[in-house]
């Protein structure tokens, strides 16, 4: 894998092919010199040390293993080999074993890795050309794993691409195109508690009948021993049902009165009692009695955002953080999705939700523990609390609540965890971390009553953090004024919203720290040891 960017100057001509040993050019010329294949590595034990193919399998096998003592007993027959057959010096055999044991560390045989390259190509070009289309089917592969979910749709969002929530008159079993090309619709089928066979009954109706229009209407079309009331329940929660005109809390409250009168007039054509509306061929949606109750009051973001969650995977009406959008970006160091790339043991700030907290005691200190799964915008991190962190912030640790944390990336695993330092609510970021406020204001603004209403603002949130009024002037300079120290602020969404209020939304900017702590030591480094002897647990 190193080995990988080498591979490609030389591929391209824009650095020399040089081989191991010249004797290694007959079996590496196709792949410019870097060894690639577990055949290659075969071959060139039999070549250069007079291996048989069983011993050149059992060395590729060792090496793949990478056992100390195994090891060492191949280098010397290794060695011993390329001295008797090609009279090759203790040093080179070396050197050219070395090399042999690094390709052979990520090594395929070239059928399977050929096999592997032709699919990777063709799903680059599928991805890079009908990006719409690749997504909709990875998506509908893994709509079983959320975390997967969750990434294919922030990729998606990422290029660019809309995803749409589930709708009744809109969506597929599956994922699907939508729109102009540039959207992908939720497909039913991906919705919990619902299944295919409630899908397929809402397709047919939807066929046969065209788009429903209200919640009763559709309870008359679908086959309610396929569609139950759970599955309508989840349909509405998840949003599948907005476009039936009206929100999410008024078609719960309706659920159970439309469930009921349609399995009624179901039951009635079964024994073949036709109505009245029935004989003079009234379309459904004309008999549907309106509601019993008026529309209700929609539920509050919150709840509609945790239903989302819990029935598709991920938001899709908003994101309890998009609140704290402008915080993130002040003061978070990273996103989850950068931790991966950041080398083990490095500090860092990211932002965003507690998901769920699962607390137990170490088998190995005695001593309780908190795993606490944090998410942002972009992905999901565990937090790994011991010690004097557990001690210190545990309490912080509910679910949905929003924190921002301070701590130690430790990589070398599939995901990377962060050992938390510090661990603060996102709305304190602001007192905790601004460096200085300024108020943006136009010179036009600033009459006496604009003066005052700044005046008042900063009284209404007096604190330690310094500001400043930014005065634009009409030809596009800006005067700063500096207030005196007991107009000190302190900075907070509220504050925030206030002056955007008064102001505009450009008028309120905040400086943020972004200094990062040093890296705690270990206990062995405070004792100044040399790192055999303990761990930090």
């Amino acid at each position: 894998m190193d080995l990988i960017p080498d591979f490609i100057e030389r591929r391209h001509g824009r650095k020399e092919i040089e081989y191991p040993h010249p004797l290694l050019e007959g079996i590496s010329r196709e792949t410019y010199g870097v060894l690639i294949y577990q055949e290659q590595v075969m071959q060139a034990a039999q070549i250069l040390a007079g291996y048989t193919l069983g011993g050149a399998d059992l060395l590729r096998r060792a090496m793949g293993k990478k056992k100390v003592e195994e090891m060492a007993k191949q280098r010397a027959a290794f060695v011993a080999g390329c001295r008797e057959t090609n009279q090759i010096s203790e040093a080179k055999a070396n050197e050219v074993f070395d090399l042999l044991e690094k390709f052979a560390g990520y090594g395929f045989n070239k059928s399977h890795a050929a096999a592997y390259a032709v699919v990777a190509y063709q799903t680059a070009y599928l991805k890079a050309n009908h990006p719409v289309e690749f997504l909709c089917a990875m998506m509908t592969n893994d709509q079983s794993d959320l975390a997967k979910l969750a990434q294919y749709i922030a990729e998606a969002r990422g290029e660019g691409l809309e995803v749409l929530g589930p709708d009744v008159n809109e969506s597929d079993v599956a994922f699907a195109p939508a729109g102009d090309g540039t959207r992908i619709r939720f497909g039913l089928a991906a919705i919990k508690g619902v299944g295919e066979v409630a899908v397929q009954s809402i397709l047919a109706a939807r066929q046969a009948g065209g788009r429903f229009a209200t919640l009763a209407e559709f309870c008359e079309r679908v086959d309610l021993r396929a569609v139950n009331r759970k599955a309508i329940e989840c349909l509405v929660k998840a949003g599948a049902m907005d476009s039936l005109g009206t929100n999410r809390a008024t078609l719960w409250s309706q659920v159970e009165g439309a469930v009921a009168r349609a399995s009624s007039l179901a039951a009635d054509r079964a024994r073949g009692q036709a109505s009245l509306f029935d004989t003079l061929d009234i379309a459904p949606e004309a008999t549907a009695p309106t509601a019993s109750v008026e529309d209700l009051p929609d539920w509050p973001v919150g709840e509609r955002l945790a239903h989302e969650k819990e029935l598709l995977g991920f938001y899709v009406s908003g994101h309890p953080l998009d609140p704290y959008a402008r915080v993130l970006r002040r003061f978070a160091v990273h996103t989850v999705e950068e931790l991966a790339s950041l080398p083990s043991r490095s500090m860092t700030r990211i932002g965003g939700l507690v998901g769920s907290v699962q607390q137990g005691v170490s088998k190995k200190s005695g001593k309780p523990y908190a795993m606490v799964t944090l998410e942002d915008l972009t992905g999901t991190v565990q937090l790994l609390a011991l010690n004097e962190s557990y001690d210190r912030f545990r309490d912080l640790f509910v679910p949905n609540a929003p924190l921002l944390v301070t701590g130690e990336v430790q990589g070398g695993e599939d995901k990377p965890k962060v050992f938390p330092t510090d661990v603060l609510p996102l709305d304190e970021a602001p007192k905790r971390l601004s460096r200085q406020v300024q108020l943006r204001v136009p010179a036009a603004r600033l009459d006496r009553s604009g003066l005052e209403s700044i005046r008042d603002l900063a009284a209404a949130h007096p604190g330690r953090t310094p500001w400043f009024l930014c005065v634009q002037m009409p030809r596009g300079e800006t005067v700063f004024i500096e207030p005196n120290d007991r107009y000190h602020v302190t900075p907070s969404r509220e504050f925030e919203a206030a002056v955007t209020h008064l102001f505009g939304p450009d008028a309120f900017s905040v400086s943020g720290d972004k200094t990062l702590p040093e890296r705690p030591a270990r206990r062995w480094e405070r004792r100044g040891g040399n790192g055999s002897g303990g761990d930090d647990g």
